[in-house]
């Protein structure tokens, strides 16, 4: 059986805690007649100049023996790995137990606990999908943040998107396409990018407007390991569409040639 809780006045609901800032052993009982005119002032605004100076006059220690009507408060306990309990914990430890910080780090709690690598991304691609430009920025953006913390589908939802895009032509279209490789640049998930960005190089016309997104594709092949890339560019070197100093670009990358031999394409 359940062990019969202490008659004291702390285990009492006609407890009234001194303060909610911070751990106090001192209180009021809210059942005392002089409190009866102050009691709507006292739950909505303990800071007011009259109930501080009625309470300070009135509070006693919790531990004293309680009164004939004692009314036990329903007893529990939170786990201290339960996201309430953590967050209690972090306000204790930094003497921040007002409902205000307390609700700060419950929300911080449930934040840190979602799993984000197998959250759902649909909504996010609707908007990838709308034909509203906002929208599909809107998409882009938050599919981006996904990929950040390791979410597989935001990656293949946006990776998808990228691929469908056609090669440059238009220095926005450069601009929009950098932007999209910045994203989708995960060293989890670069690997997959370099068939693609290879095709890119052999579709996109070099030209004044597409020089900064090719060099944007060199720049990235440079991060990946040596034996993932070593296969095409070499093929490319072959390849007389290419020319001199973007085949320059493949031999550094290679180690052909060394970087202070690099040439601005």
């Amino acid at each position: 059986m359940e062990e019969e809780r202490e008659k004291i006045c702390f285990n009492c609901n006609s407890y009234f805690p001194d303060t909610l800032n911070e751990p106090t052993e001192y209180g009021i009982c809210v059942n005392e007649e002089v409190f009866e005119p102050f009691l709507d002032e006292l739950f909505e605004n303990r800071k007011s100049a009259a109930c501080r100076k009625l309470v300070e006059k009135r509070k006693y220690t919790g531990e004293k023996k309680a009164c004939d009507n004692f009314d036990e408060t329903e007893k529990y306990e939170i786990d201290d790995d339960s996201i309430l309990g953590a967050a209690l914990s972090r306000c204790i430890e930094s003497n921040k137990l007002d409902t205000e910080s307390i609700e700060q780090e419950i929300a911080i709690e449930k934040f840190n606990r979602i799993d984000w690598k197998s959250e759902p991304v649909e909504q996010f691609v609707e908007q990838l999908r709308s034909s509203d430009p906002e929208e599909r920025d809107s998409g882009i953006t938050s599919l981006a943040g996904y990929i950040s913390m390791g979410n597989r589908e935001a990656f293949n939802e946006l990776f998808r998107y990228f691929r469908e895009l056609s090669p440059p032509v238009t220095v926005a279209e450069v601009h929009f396409k950098l932007e999209m490789l910045r994203h989708l640049n995960r060293p989890e998930f670069r690997t997959e990018l370099i068939p693609e960005l290879i095709k890119e190089l052999y579709q996109t016309e070099s030209n004044n407007t597409t020089r900064q997104w090719i060099s944007g594709i060199f720049n990235f092949l440079e991060l990946c390991p040596v034996e993932e890339v070593e296969e095409p560019l070499k093929k490319m070197l072959k390849d007389k569409r290419f020319s001199y100093r973007l085949k320059k670009k493949m031999k550094i990358i290679l180690g052909i040639e060394s970087k202070s031999s690099r040439r601005m394409i």
